[in-house]
């Protein structure tokens, strides 16, 4: 469960930010970010968490509303059903953008279920249990065999549980319908080789693929839109990996220590690459990073002896490259008339 302890302080230093620097930084997101980083140095869950959302634009959706009201619930949208983040994060991040901005903002209440005068117990939520465990008195139970576990409407999580019924195996059929793969779900499969994603798959979770020894390569579905931290670290024969368009930062610690990893393709949706993400990968040549991203950790590349970056010139990317001493191809960027 996520817990975000220092609200208070965070929410009042972003609304000093404001008026130190004035309005013009929410429309500014390299600079909101740059200041961002200075200014809350200590919390870097919550910095990596208002990258994310900033790679939306989250601040210039919510200011361009007449309609505080709308922009609120236009925010809560997109971070809900695009950024797939928890209910805990979003009210997170809209409790402190809301107070940056003086706007009035009542977090809801929490959502209880109707009680009868025999039932004045509210009805425990998925989000209020354990991962994996069944809501009591619903159909949402871990179901036998390969059946998924429902929590949120329209999610169904391929849990670690579900998983293990697998471990021995050196191929693995996930079925259409799953959303999620929980964290830690294939951790540590020593014997997987080769696995079958469903199209409806949206969702990988943290350290999720780690330390899968024997994984050579894999295809992942279209529509993901978050690959959790971790999520390949330690897949020491992982070669190979295509990340669809949709997925907007690449966590930390995602491919650290994939020491056989050739080739790498990103989409022009990455804004964000995580510290010590590719941590290293010795066999990394080459990877294009185009001009969409916008923040890269220090040690992002650490150990990445032979890797030669490509980036369009002027590009956050390409700076970074100049700054870090890490080889680069520079490209002119042309446009069409």
């Amino acid at each position: 469960m996520l817990v975000f302890e220092n609200t208070n302080k965070i929410k009042h230093q972003f609304r000093q930010m404001v008026q130190q620097y004035g309005d013009e930084i929410l429309d500014n997101r390299d600079q909101f970010v740059s200041i961002m980083n200075d200014t809350i140095p200590e919390f870097e869950k919550e910095r990596r968490l208002f990258r994310t959302v900033l790679s939306q634009d989250l601040i210039s959706v919510m200011r361009k509303e007449d309609s505080r009201k709308i922009a609120i619930m236009k925010a809560r949208e997109i971070m809900t059903n695009e950024l797939f983040l928890a209910d805990a994060a979003v009210e997170f991040v809209l409790t402190c953008f809301t107070f940056m901005m003086d706007w009035d903002y009542e977090p809801p209440a929490p959502q209880l279920a109707a009680a009868t005068p025999a039932q004045a117990a509210p009805t425990p939520t998925a989000n209020s249990l354990p991962k994996g465990a069944a809501i009591p008195g619903s159909a949402a139970k871990v179901q036998t065999g390969n059946a998924a576990t429902p929590t949120n409407a329209g999610q169904r999580i391929y849990d670690a549980k579900t998983a293990s019924r697998n471990r021995w195996k050196n191929t693995i059929k996930v079925d259409d319908g799953y959303t999620t793969l929980d964290a830690f779900c294939f951790d540590g499969f020593g014997f997987l080789k080769t696995i079958q994603l469903p199209n409806s798959l949206v969702m990988i979770g943290e350290f999720a693929f780690s330390e899968c020894k024997r994984l050579k390569t894999i295809d992942l579905p279209p529509h993901i839109k978050r690959i959790g931290k971790g999520a390949f670290q330690s897949c020491s024969r992982l070669t190979m990996l295509r990340i669809p368009e949709g997925v907007t930062e690449i966590e930390e610690n995602t491919f650290a220590f994939c020491q056989a990893l050739e080739v790498l393709e990103l989409p022009g949706t990455i804004a964000s690459i995580g510290g010590e993400a590719f941590q290293s990968c010795l066999s990394l040549k080459s990877l294009f990073l185009t001009d969409s991203i916008k923040y890269i950790e220090d040690n992002a590349f650490e150990m990445c002896p032979n890797l030669t970056v490509g980036c369009y010139e002027n590009t956050y990317a390409h700076k970074y490259c100049q700054q870090h001493n890490i080889r680069c191809k520079v490209l002119r960027q042309s446009f069409g008339v």
